[in-house]
């Protein structure tokens, strides 16, 4: 991963950091606004199939790919659906970036530079 280019470095971020994100957002909603606990599950099962996808691209498993473009489709669809119906200005706007973020790391896998490192002389 040391010597990965950085539309890979890019797309580990993105699975990473908005789930990581959306979780720190659904505490806060948690502990200030009065959310039921439950409200962790699906955060933490995006953070835990991103987690899956990244380790998957951090060991050049090709099945990686498609597995970080389902994922990045289910959450990105579920974030497109929270931001139609959200009534929190606050979600609204993460929904809306968290989105943008998804399909572009999807957009990402698709790209060259991710291709020739998961896929190496295949690509």
């Amino acid at each position: 991963m040391k010597n990965a280019m950085v539309e890979v470095k890019i797309v580990v971020g993105l699975f990473l950091g908005i789930a990581l994100a959306w979780t720190l957002l659904i505490a806060f909603e948690v502990v200030f606004v009065g959310a039921r606990p439950l409200s962790f599950l699906v955060p933490v099962a995006s953070l835990i199939l991103g987690g899956l996808v990244v380790a998957g691209i951090a060991l050049r498993m090709p099945s990686s790919r498609i597995a970080g473009f389902v994922v990045a489709g289910l959450f990105g669809l579920l974030h497109a659906l929270f931001l139609l119906g959200a009534q929190l200005w606050w979600v609204k706007v993460f929904s809306g970036l968290a989105f943008a973020g998804y399909m572009y790391a999807a957009v990402l896998l698709n790209s060259m530079p991710v291709r020739r490192y998961v896929l190496g002389a295949r690509a």
